[in-house]
């Protein structure tokens, strides 16, 4: 009865994403049966008057007896989406979207830990808050479509340009491409150049990327040396709004020719080409937050909502924290 409540429910957020196009990518049922192994994924719906209002899904697994509500690997944001009856001013769009909060929370199963990153276009997690929840800001940057095309190149910082201008001369040259093992190879590179074991694997990756395809919502763009060599590669993903900069790796003895400048600089020029923001999904490393920003980018803030309801897990928490003093 359960399960095909489930799918029943699956059904119904299903048919909800195609009449809503605005829902981002990684909230897509094709996304999540794409990226959840290891556990599965669900949603909360909240309906009135035989109406959806708001959605909210989210990915579970069980670990050494625990209940996980988190990211499946390769998604950046998750989290509620909300709809607004027309002429709704400010006022009741608040006590509307706690109304609506309050119902997803409640439909959440029992979990011992939950953590979510959500869009940045989400602004208000004081339900969550009330709730219960904890936030920590996260940063993305992102290149509003509303730049031409024509002004891109003066808003990249000399460096890049210098990088990029040297890159051309050398005759590096950019191509579209659907050879995900060559993207993987060089993602594996530039792991082990920092000592990190890749974090996801060459089948969900060819998994995700034919998903993506069937939707037409992804590509992926190779940089090649004067000799023809892979010398870097990005895996760009997109919705109606954006287009997201997801995986990237460089050949590590080409990682000086700036194989990625160009690469990302023709990521850039293509989603603005098709109307759309570019957005780096940005990372807190220091070095990463600046590259992003060189090429022009504004810092976006979004939120990451967690809460952990384990007294086993909570201790666990503290204890890391004091061991890091």
């Amino acid at each position: 009865m359960n399960k095909q409540y489930d799918m029943a429910k699956k059904e119904k957020y299903k048919e909800f994403c195609e009449e809503n196009p605005n829902i981002p990518i990684f909230s897509q049922p094709w996304w999540l049966d794409a990226v959840s192994e290891g556990g599965i994924w669900d949603v909360a719906i909240v309906e009135r008057g035989g109406q959806i209002w708001a959605t909210m899904p989210y990915y579970i697994r069980k670990r050494y007896g625990f209940t996980f509500i988190t990211m499946p690997k390769l998604t950046q944001t998750l989290g509620p989406y909300i709809k607004y009856p027309q002429g709704q001013k400010y006022y009741k769009k608040l006590s509307w979207e706690k109304e609506l909060m309050d119902e997803l929370i409640d439909q959440l199963p029992l979990f011992d830990y939950f953590y979510q990153q959500w869009n940045h276009s989400v602004n208000n997690w004081l339900p969550f808050y009330w709730r219960g929840f904890s936030q920590t800001t996260r940063y993305t940057y992102v290149i509003q479509e509303s730049i031409k095309i024509e002004d891109f190149d003066n808003l990249i910082e000399n460096d890049i340009r210098r990088r990029k201008r040297k890159a051309e001369k050398t005759g590096i040259s950019i191509i579209e491409s659907n050879d995900v093992d060559v993207l993987y190879q060089l993602i594996c590179q530039t792991f082990g150049r920092q000592g990190i074991q890749v974090p996801f694997s060459l089948a969900l990756i060819n998994k995700l990327h034919k998903a993506c395809k069937a939707n037409a919502a992804a590509k992926i763009l190779v940089a090649k040396d004067q000799s023809n060599n892979d010398i870097a590669a990005n895996l760009l993903v997109a919705d109606k709004s954006s287009v997201y900069y997801l995986l990237g790796g460089i050949r590590t003895d080409k990682k000086d020719l700036g194989g990625m400048d160009v690469v990302q600089h023709e990521s850039i020029k293509y989603a603005l080409s098709e109307g759309k923001n570019f957005d780096f999904e940005g990372s807190m490393l220091e070095g990463v937050e600046k590259y992003f920003r060189s090429f022009g980018a504004i810092q976006k803030p979004y939120f990451a909502i967690s809460k952990t309801n384990s007294r086993t897990l909570k201790a666990y928490q503290v204890a890391k924290d004091i061991l890091r003093w």
